[in-house]
């Protein structure tokens, strides 16, 4: 009995030590990061967010989604052009690069 006690708190103790610093690389948070905002909003392809993209971008972070949400890079509580344009080139550039 004392071995898987001993057994559950070691692993237990293991799962608490890796989820911060899962949730620090980015991994399963349930927050969609810049990137993958982007691939979202981006309904034609094209890699960077345009037109009636921008439009829905807009509208979503002014719902509180957390995915428009995850593009306000400076946290300023606002969402910029240049803040959504600098997002489309970084996921442009990662696309290239694969």
């Amino acid at each position: 009995m004392k071995r898987i006690l001993t057994l559950a708190t070691i692993a237990a103790i293991g799962a608490i030590l890796t989820i911060p610093a899962e949730a620090a690389k980015g991994g399963k948070k349930g927050k969609k990061g810049g990137d993958d905002a982007i691939a979202m909003y981006d309904k034609d392809g094209s890699g960077k967010i345009d037109g009636t993209e921008m439009e829905a971008v807009k509208a979503d972070f002014a719902a509180g989604k957390p995915a428009a949400k995850a593009l306000d890079t400076n946290a300023d509580g606002t969402l910029s052009d240049d803040e959504i344009a600098a997002a489309g080139a970084k996921q442009k550039k990662k696309k290239k690069n694969k």
